[in-house]
């Protein structure tokens, strides 16, 4: 049997939780297809990224200068990538971002940016 696995955003919210998922998908070799939520809150005070998307997003339909939230938003991403230990980048993927902020490519695609980068 083929298991699909699905983790929340408070399951994903920093590296910590992120070595939790890798530990129970690899308990169970059957785990083939994990579908990820965006980084939720770190505690009670904290921001979803998705609703920094949602923020981010609306600065730039405003015309307003959204590169603080964005920058952020990776920071995020970030402080998981380096928490964990790997050796690559998501600069590429955040300027994609920015530049379809910029065009306007919709609300539905600013939200599925923290799943996609997951």
């Amino acid at each position: 049997m083929i298991k699909v696995v699905k983790f929340g955003g408070s399951s994903l919210a920093n590296a910590g939780q992120f070595s939790k998922v890798g530990k129970i998908i690899r308990e169970d070799k059957s785990r083939r297809y994990v579908v990820p939520s965006a980084p939720g809150k770190r505690n009670a005070k904290d921001t979803k990224v998705t609703d920094m998307l949602y923020q981010c997003y609306g600065m730039a339909e405003a015309e307003e200068n959204f590169a603080s939230l964005l920058r952020k938003i990776q920071e995020r991403y970030d402080a998981i990538i380096n928490g964990l230990n790997l050796n690559f980048s998501l600069n590429k993927e955040f300027e994609m971002i920015a530049e379809n902020f910029r065009k306007k490519a919709g609300v539905d695609y600013a939200a599925s940016r923290g799943e996609y980068l997951n």
